[in-house]
């Protein structure tokens, strides 16, 4: 019996050593972004990026401006936005901004238009916008701007283009004779459309947008 009490006491003592240290490692990440992005993108085609700030009560005080969430495609992160080279995702002030004393939590979502082919990597800054002070930073992602996602894309692109024109000429179309061969053409070209976007998404994947 003792030794039955002995062991429930021992696993109520390593599962309260658990929850001390998951608290006390939560200390050491007062603010945090969470980022998310597809890993696939269309060269030159918007890339979408949401990101969700989490900050601890008065970690936000010491700002002397506006705070700014800031996120570049980049060959590689610098140390901040400004000393960061690739295409600007993101440059937007926070909305609402941080209140003084109290925990913070806000998203934004932006985009930009990668114009290099390759690996990149998502740098994510949270700035002071008077004295660029980077409160957080994450370059834990990488999105890979792929030329097979690019083309398939252009001729997704391409097919919506013609189907379009299709319907509009069958909007147009007088005459029994004229309406068939319309209808028959859209409907050619809504299975085009379906066959690029199943390719488009066997390039690209399901997240991007054709």
């Amino acid at each position: 019996m003792r030794r039955r009490i002995a062991a429930a006491s021992l696993a109520i003592v390593s599962l309260l050593a658990v929850t001390a240290a998951t608290a006390g490692a939560d200390s050491f990440t007062p603010v945090t972004l969470s980022l998310r992005v597809t890993p696939v993108a269309r060269l030159r085609a918007a890339l979408p990026v949401t990101v969700t700030i989490h900050a601890d009560p008065g970690v936000l005080d010491t700002g002397s401006g506006p705070m700014r969430m800031q996120i570049k495609l980049a060959p590689e992160c610098g140390g901040d936005f400004q000393h960061t080279s690739g295409v600007t995702l993101m440059d937007r002030a926070l909305t609402p901004q941080p209140a003084t004393g109290r925990a913070y939590q806000g998203t934004l979502t932006s985009s930009g238009r990668p114009d290099t082919y390759g690996v990149q990597t998502v740098c994510a800054y949270l700035e002071d916008s008077n004295v660029g002070r980077v409160y957080a930073n994450d370059e834990s992602g990488s999105v890979s701007v792929s030329a097979p996602c690019t083309a398939a894309g252009q001729r997704y692109d391409a097919a919506s283009r013609a189907l379009s024109r299709a319907r509009r000429s069958l909007r147009r179309a007088h005459g029994h004779g004229a309406r068939t061969r319309a209808r028959r053409l859209v409907a050619r070209r809504t299975r085009t459309l379906s066959a690029e976007r199943r390719h488009g998404v066997a390039a690209c994947g399901p997240g991007v947008a054709l």
